[in-house]
């Protein structure tokens, strides 16, 4: 999303005029952007504002290409909750881990400042509500051979709830 270059342009625009440059000869410095991001609550709001109605606009545009061939089909949204996206949907599924694991992740994995891996997951929704939320919970605080487990077992159980 963040690579077509008319979204490019208008959330350069918006930084501008919050005083911060994210744009780059390549495009969108994410790097910049983030910063940005989760400095400004009024900037972040102005961007999901851009970028939310398009993304909505290509998951439905994208479903109604396959809803007459697929029983079902996943749809990953990143901050579901966050921004009440008006997504129709049966079931919510949230794949969750500990706070410590999340700042491990964004800070060694993602390489991001510890202070910007903090602010992110301030502005997230607790994962304790977001599983409270959820009709089906993942647990991925382990070894990667843990969710592959977990992602089997969902697997077959849906494959025999719908087949």
């Amino acid at each position: 999303m963040l690579g077509i270059p008319e979204v490019q342009g208008q959330i350069g625009a918006l930084a501008m005029a919050y005083g911060g440059e994210v744009l780059d000869a390549g495009g969108i410095d994410r790097g910049a952007l983030r910063e940005l991001l989760f400095e400004n609550f009024e900037f972040r709001g102005k961007v999901e504002g851009v970028l939310h109605p398009l993304v909505l606009d290509r998951v439905i545009a994208q479903s109604g290409t396959w809803s007459d061939l697929v029983r079902i089909s996943i749809i990953e949204v990143p901050l579901l909750y966050e921004v009440d996206f008006p997504l129709d949907r049966d079931i919510d599924l949230v794949v969750a881990s500990s706070r410590s694991m999340q700042m491990k992740r964004l800070t060694l994995d993602r390489g991001l400042d510890g202070a910007v891996a903090e602010r992110i997951l301030q502005a997230q929704i607790p994962v304790e509500e977001k599983m409270r939320r959820a009709n089906i919970v993942v647990w991925n605080d382990g070894a990667i051979e843990s969710l592959l487990a977990q992602a089997d077992h969902l697997v077959s159980r849906c494959d025999r709830l719908f087949n």
